[in-house]
């Protein structure tokens, strides 16, 4: 069977080397159209070849990443998974566990990238080079407390640490559970703005968010007279379930309106750690 050489024309050539002068080894149709000087069909057939000749991969339609010499003519080559998600949606942060994990208030590696945005893509997910980008669909309300972090020269957004832990409060089955934002408070004790984080629980709308987030602080032993004072004046009166992807059996919490459907045993586990 033929392989594709990974020859590079003249013009090739002069855009790729421009792009990664640039630092996009990451880029879509736009980027290169404003260092080709056009967008007309001699650009996407330019770019459709170097897709060919392993000189890019298209990560999706009008988006691309650059293949080093290294990647060899099998194209065996990624980016950061953090910098290809940039690419994929806008306006966008990386969230729940995909943040618990860059903050090290996870151990546990998952091959799965949460994307949160207020744009609905067509797909809820992609595979790309073995990863899976899953997107997350936000309200506006809810698209706040952002920050940038830098990975090899690309600017990402990703949640702050108050926010990872809120949004995994609100929307758990994409963090694996009440007991990982157990084990995120324990092990980021030292570093959570806990103030913060009750504004944002109040901020965020979900009140059951907020009932559980109390009941957590209290029980690990976090809460403070200001922060529990303003959890409670958002209560709802139905109960909710700590942990939305247990059974709806075990103890009611009067204080904080919550069905503790896992053992107690297995979120204090992280607290002296």
């Amino acid at each position: 069977m033929a392989q594709n050489v990974r020859t590079l024309g003249d013009v090739g050539s002069s855009l790729l080397t421009e792009l990664a002068r640039q630092g996009k080894r990451v880029f879509n149709f736009e980027d290169a159209a404003r260092v080709y000087g056009s967008r007309d069909g001699a650009l996407r057939e330019l770019l459709s070849t170097l897709v060919k000749r392993q000189w890019l991969r298209r990560i999706e339609r009008g988006k691309y990443l650059m293949l080093p010499l290294e990647a060899g003519r099998e194209g065996e080559w990624s980016e950061h998974e953090f910098i290809i998600a940039s690419y994929l949606v806008q306006p966008y942060y990386i969230g729940f566990r995909s943040a618990l994990n860059f903050y090290g208030y996870t151990e546990k590696v998952s091959r799965t990238v949460f994307v949160a945005s207020t744009r609905r893509k067509l797909k809820s997910t992609l595979e790309l080079s073995g990863v899976t980008y899953r997107f997350v669909y936000m309200t506006a309300a809810k698209f706040f407390g952002i920050t940038d972090v830098t990975l090899d020269g690309y600017k990402i957004a990703i949640s702050d640490r108050e926010k990872t832990v809120v949004d995994c409060l609100d929307r758990m089955e994409y963090c694996g559970g009440v007991a990982e934002v157990a084990k995120a408070l324990c092990y980021g004790r030292g570093e959570l703005d806990y103030a913060r984080m009750v504004d944002y629980a109040r901020k965020n709308g979900n009140r059951a968010a907020g009932q559980r987030l109390g009941y957590l602080m209290e029980l690990l032993g976090f809460a403070t007279k200001r922060t529990i004072a303003g959890l409670r004046r958002d209560m709802s009166g139905s109960y909710a379930r700590l942990d939305t992807l247990a059974p709806p059996k075990g103890r009611y919490i009067e204080r904080w309106k919550v069905l503790v459907n896992v053992p107690e045993t297995e979120l204090l586990q992280w607290k002296e750690r």
